[in-house]
């Protein structure tokens, strides 16, 4: 099944028969969770990855949008209860709502809003070699360098679902053939962990590749996973990691109207 990327723009103000649509399409915690936001805008984003999640693995699987039921992980990954082995990932942050879906194996996805901030923070949770080839970016393109990072990082910590107990700085994600003070093609980028000799069996039969380090008792393990990661627009970072597959050159754009047409034709269909 082929893998798909999805982003819904979030306005300003939802129409009220659309909202109130959309809000019987999702769950009680989620509902329960949108009444307490201060902010409408926290509301929408919350409701919307929710929607954008049931409108779409209804379409793969079948069942009423309003029928799936999900579970998390132990780590809070959230998963399709009735189709476990089905992957998705959902993100959302100022105007825009992410959601990948499809293949087999684990997905990430991640969206941010790109807001000024002190890029020192990058000291603390970017590995030495992330921190390298930030630096070396002309200053006026560091912040959107940090926020792709950032993402690419994110995408990947989700994919692999084990939140935050695998540290930030513990794995590097660069352009594959970065050279410090060369450019190259930044649309192919590569994870790297370094793990230590006695996990080079598991290692290996999960097909990482190893390559040994000057010390010989740790190993640079390169990941096999894919990733996606373009500007959504001049304010938003998007990124997507994918273990095993092809990911899609360009994301598709999901529209309010459309949504709002499936969830009736699915209640109109008595699904």
């Amino acid at each position: 099944m082929m893998i798909t990327i999805q982003v819904l723009q979030v306005p300003s103000v939802i129409p009220e028969v659309y909202w109130d649509l959309f809000l019987s399409s999702v769950s009680e915690e989620r509902r329960a969770q949108a009444s307490r936001f201060i902010h409408q805008a926290d509301a929408y984003r919350s409701v919307l990855g929710e929607v954008l999640t049931r409108v779409t693995l209804s379409e793969i699987t079948g069942i009423g949008a309003d029928k799936l039921s999900f579970s998390r992980s132990i780590y809070g990954k959230p998963c399709l209860a009735q189709y476990p082995d089905r992957p998705f990932n959902v993100s959302h942050s100022g105007d825009w709502v992410a959601l990948i879906s499809g293949g087999t194996d684990e997905l990430g996805v991640d969206v941010e809003k790109i807001s000024p901030i002190d890029l020192q923070i990058a000291e603390r949770f970017f590995s030495p070699q992330e921190n390298t080839y930030l630096a070396a970016q002309p200053v006026d393109q560091q912040l959107n360098t940090f926020y792709r990072l950032w993402t690419l990082k994110e995408s990947y910590i989700k994919a692999i679902g084990t939140g935050l107990s695998l540290p930030l700085d513990s794995f590097a994600i660069l352009p594959s053939q970065w050279v410090q003070g060369q450019q190259v093609d930044d649309l192919c980028w590569r994870c790297t962990q370094t793990g230590h000799a006695e996990l080079t069996g598991k290692l290996q039969q999960k097909g990482e590749q190893l390559s040994s380090d000057a010390e010989g008792d740790k190993y640079i393990r390169v990941m096999p996973h894919r990733f996606y990661s373009q500007p959504l627009d001049t304010k938003h970072m998007l990124a997507a990691c994918t273990a095993d597959g092809e990911l899609p050159m360009r994301p598709e754009v999901v529209t309010l109207d459309q949504m709002y047409t499936k969830l009736v034709e699915d209640a109109n269909a008595g699904r």
